[in-house]
């Protein structure tokens, strides 16, 4: 072979494991919905956790809701849109409900540290303070957003679980 063979041929490799290396890794992602299943579990190690010191608790929930809340509402809609792809409507409904129990299972398995969790900041005067504030602000955010009533009226803590599951069931 000559040397320009030898080139091309050491080319077309080099590209070769250029795309392997750069789309290999988007390739080998999980599905979106695994990936909100995840955040939901980082969720629930939180309130586990704050059920035990509920202001830092509290602290840690309002530091990764606002570094992953864009994560979670985009893994959301791409699971929506993973699943409108699949043009066989029986496969499209089984795609649905994998999703579904994918999503579920984490608020499923940690609903009693939700709820100790809850208690835990209604019994404690700076938990409560500081996740009264952060609701008041979410509320406004949402009127300002939205218009009229906040979403957030009448929320609890203890609520977010079975809200969270409404909001998904309602999609």
């Amino acid at each position: 072979m000559k040397a320009k063979g030898w080139f091309a041929m050491a080319l077309v490799a080099g590209g070769v494991g250029f795309s392997v290396k750069t789309v290999g890794g988007c390739l080998n992602r999980p599905a979106p919905d695994q990936e909100l299943a995840g955040r939901l579990d980082d969720l629930c190690a939180i309130a586990h956790d704050g059920a035990d010191k509920p202001e830092a608790g509290v602290r840690a929930l309002g530091r990764y809701m606002v570094k992953h809340t864009g994560d979670l509402l985009g893994n959301l809609g791409d699971t929506i849109a993973l699943i409108e792809r699949v043009p066989d409507d029986e496969a499209h409904d089984e795609r649905a409900r994998l999703a579904r129990d994918r999503i579920r299972k984490p608020f499923a398995a940690c609903e009693q540290d939700w709820q100790r969790f809850g208690e835990a900041i209604e019994a404690d005067p700076k938990a409560a303070a500081l996740m009264e504030k952060a609701m008041v602000r979410l509320n406004r955010t949402f009127e300002i957003l939205f218009g009229g009533r906040g979403a957030t009226q009448s929320w609890t803590l203890r609520d977010l679980p079975r809200r969270l599951e409404h909001v998904l069931e309602t999609l």
